[in-house]
């Protein structure tokens, strides 16, 4: 008899009754993708990209705000002599051009990471060739 009453336990119960978290988070594909829950929350806006960022040598990366005037935010690395207009790729994803007036063609990309608080961090890769992780103190 108890056989036959946990044989109907489990084919009338969905096995996902018993699960701890069945809320799942769905990631996007593409340049779009992140794995930290405040990029899915949308927390972070173009204002939380400014500032300086530092290499281990020392160098400064700086991302000045200048929407006001040209409408874009501005990358300064006097480490590879750049200083030039970031152009939006994704949210999190800006491109600068060989030419200030166009993003294309592309030279390099900028990427915003976080720490799940704050933007702390930026992927520069440069023409391809380079990629500096820049942290923020």
């Amino acid at each position: 008899m108890l056989k036959h009453i946990l044989i109907l336990i489990v084919f009338c119960f969905p096995l996902n009754v018993f699960a701890e978290d069945t809320n799942y988070v769905v990631i996007n594909q593409g340049s779009e993708s992140c794995c930290m829950s405040s990029f899915i929350n949308d927390q972070f806006c173009e204002d939380n990209y400014k500032g300086d960022y530092f290499l281990r040598t020392g160098d400064c990366v700086n991302i000045e705000d200048d929407r006001d005037n040209s409408g874009h935010l501005i990358l300064h690395a006097n480490c590879l002599g750049l200083h030039c207009p970031l152009y939006r790729f994704s949210k999190y994803i800006y491109v600068y051009g060989k030419n200030p007036d166009s993003p294309e063609p592309v030279l390099g990309s900028v990427t915003f990471l976080s720490d799940g608080s704050r933007i702390n961090q930026i992927i520069l890769m440069h023409d391809s060739k380079q990629a500096f992780f820049p942290l923020r103190k």
